[in-house]
């Protein structure tokens, strides 16, 4: 089955009851375990996800680990397994309850406390997750759910871990998808909106999505102004906005803000780095809340907020007010030392005035030349020396005016950079959001219709570059498989469809002809080398050892001189086994036996791999017992024939007896029964 049908049971033990929702990685159901009676999650993935072996390798392995995760605060994955058709199948525990974006929806933002312990707690799952090597990706509202315990509190887990990714290293796969987004975009981080420049991600990519849902529980709104795919991507190029008064009916301690506002730095470095240093300091903020909550501000419809500042005492002003009521004498004239003191005033005043001139020249200066900085240092140093200065409010104006203008141009940058590098992935949807931010950001931009034109063809680029990879896979098979013609006939499609990539294909043909020639003579000096080694050609063998050297590994060709020196010494022993023989046999025909055993034993001691001396000591031995033997029955006999020549008929009868125990077929035995019988007796 494609989808599974209400009703229908997959593989004999989860019933179908209904459908909960469907995404981009599949469809969701909710599912009964018909031995267990219990209801479940069942998350059908699409099959394409997993159509190689590479990403059902990935899958098998990420929902291993999802199984060592055991929080109270995390869902548990109980089974996943491939259907027949080929799709794969997760099983998780089913929280019953409401997410964090449904409960946003309908009522709104949290309460103060209820929203630090919930994130509390979603952090808690979080370090679970990450503890055993792992990131979700895929942070956002509605994988958080809210459920009342048993006890009657609020409880929070952390749902749908399909995304997630081991941090281990893995042959043959980038752990963190270099170049790939995974995710929901409204909720990813920087370094996942900047993946196809080369960004990895680790664990803080989900501490940062988590204050972005933190943000939206504490005030309801996002915590950047732009909708869509600008707000993608001004959180790679801008700060995220205030969160005290980013809701004017909420109230938000400054404790509290500071530890969002740290989660959601765009420099990871920046971000609380682990999810125990995150916790720590939002319990503190808790503990500071004391018994405050969530505070209902009343705002006066149409009143508009007050402006930064507003109703601070303008100190300067004040000062001049100050200066305006000087004491003269008592008799209306000035004394000499009061003379003389207002005299020295007033060239204090003339010089002050005459440095901040000269201040304000030289910050005009570095604000034309674009150095911010450096104008931003001289504007705060004659706010300090003299913070009522003709024209520095024109300067703070221009000064606000250039950062406008440098963040702006570093915005532009930054959207460049990431078209560009969506546009070289052929990343259309990405690219797609990044044009249209950037062109939000600079309608007229001057390269406005080369990036349209270029996100318009990347479909037919796609479709191109999925025809040459076709090809050039096709054209490598056959050259795998010596298909000289199919090879042909793919180069010539090759130059069609890209002449570059026909090029590269060109050289990996002429390559793998070279390596076969190469093959093919290497194979021709080993036939011939074992075939002179067979027939006793060692020389012969040795000059095409030679021809081999450079062609093959060192080691292959230690091991053919090993079989050359095996060759030349077995040689060598047959040579020094047959002279053996011969000398073994002369002394074994005159009886010489002792000469005969040092002939075996000088051979053993030059070729102790050799089995014949061995031999010829068994030989030996038999032929020594036989020689032996012969003597004994030629003396017995000697002996019965002189007992019968001297008539002693009882002593040759005994020494009969001996000779046959030692001989019992002796065939003189009739004879000498007879001759001692006719004795007598």
């Amino acid at each position: 089955m494609a989808v599974p049908d209400v009703g229908s049971v997959l593989e004999g033990k989860y019933e179908i009851l209904r459908r909960l929702g469907s995404g981009g990685m599949g469809d969701v159901f909710l599912a009964r375990h018909l031995h267990l009676d219990e209801v479940r999650v069942v998350k059908v993935l699409r099959r394409e996800i997993a159509a190689d072996e590479a990403s059902q390798r990935r899958f098998l392995r990420e929902a291993r680990l999802a199984t060592q995760i055991k929080h109270p605060n995390v869902a548990i994955l109980h089974d996943c397994s491939r259907l027949p058709e080929g799709s794969f199948y997760m099983v998780w525990e089913y929280v019953e309850g409401q997410d964090v974006g449904t409960r946003l929806a309908e009522g709104g933002p949290f309460d103060l406390e209820d929203a630090v312990q919930l994130g509390i707690q979603a952090l808690r799952g979080l370090e679970a997750i990450h503890s055993i090597g792992v990131i979700h990706r895929d942070v956002s509202p509605d994988n958080l759910m809210i459920f009342t315990s048993a006890r009657g509190d609020q409880r929070l887990k952390i749902i749908d871990l399909g995304l997630a990714r081991t941090l281990a290293p893995d042959p043959g796969h980038e752990v963190t998808l270099v170049g790939t987004f995974m995710g929901k975009l409204r909720y990813c981080s920087p370094e996942q909106a900047r993946m196809s420049e080369g960004e990895t991600l680790d664990r803080r990519t989900d501490l940062y999505s988590l204050g972005l849902v933190l943000y939206e529980m504490i005030c309801g709104q996002p915590p950047f102004a732009g909708s869509g795919p600008a707000a993608i991507f001004q959180r790679v190029s801008e700060d995220p906005l205030p969160l005290a008064g980013r809701n004017p009916g909420v109230d938000v301690p400054e404790v509290l803000e500071r530890v969002v506002m740290r989660a959601l730095r765009r420099e990871r470095e920046a971000r609380y780095p682990d999810a125990v240093s995150f916790i720590e300091d939002l319990d503190a903020a808790g503990r500071a809340l004391s018994e405050v909550s969530t505070r209902k501000v009343e705002v006066v419809p149409g009143a508009a907020a007050p402006a930064p500042g507003a109703g601070a005492p303008d100190t300067a002003q004040a000062g001049t007010a100050r200066a305006g009521t000087a004491t003269g004498s008592r008799s209306g004239e000035l004394t000499r030392e009061e003379r003389e003191s207002l005299l020295a005033q007033i060239d204090r005043a003339a010089e002050r005035v005459r440095e901040g001139t000269q201040v304000i020249n030289h910050a005009q200066e570095a604000l034309a030349a674009g150095r911010i900085t450096e104008a931003r240092s001289l504007i705060e140093r004659l706010e300090q020396v003299s913070p009522g200065a003709r024209g520095l409010n024109e300067l703070r104006g221009a000064l606000e005016e250039a950062e406008r203008t440098a963040t702006g141009d570093q915005r532009l940058a930054e959207l460049e950079q990431l078209l560009t590098g969506y546009l070289k992935k052929k990343q259309k949807p990405l690219a797609q959001m990044a044009l249209d931010s950037l062109l939000d950001l600079k309608p007229n931009h001057p390269r406005r219709a080369d990036f349209e034109s270029w996100v318009a063809l990347l479909d037919q680029e796609v479709e191109q570059d999925a025809r040459v990879s076709e090809a050039l896979a096709a054209g490598r098979e056959a050259l795998a498989a010596g298909d000289e013609r199919r090879t042909r006939r793919q180069l010539d499609q090759l130059r069609k469809l890209d002449p570059e990539a026909a090029q590269r294909f060109s050289l990996e043909v002429e390559a793998a002809r070279g390596e076969a020639a190469a093959s093919a003579e290497v194979e021709r000096h080993r036939e011939r080398f074992t075939a002179h080694l067979e027939a006793g050609r060692l020389d012969a063998a040795a000059h095409e050892l030679d021809g081999l050297r450079g062609k093959v590994s060192r080691l292959t060709l230690d091991g053919y001189r090993q079989s050359l020196e095996e060759a030349r010494r077995g040689g060598e022993r047959r040579r020094g086994e047959a002279e053996a023989d011969r000398l073994f046999r002369e002394r074994v025909e005159k009886r010489d036996w002792r000469g005969a055993r040092q002939v075996a034993s000088a051979l053993a001691e030059r070729f102790p791999e050799s089995d014949r001396p061995r031999t010829m000591y068994e030989e030996l031995g038999k032929l020594e017992a036989s020689s032996r033997r012969r003597a004994s029955i030629l003396d017995g006999e000697r002996q019965v024939e002189a007992l019968i020549a001297k008539g002693d008929a009882d002593q040759a009868r005994l020494a009969l007896k001996i000779l046959l125990q030692i001989d019992p077929e002796n065939a003189r035995r009739h004879k000498l029964e007879k001759q001692i019988a006719a004795l007598g007796g």
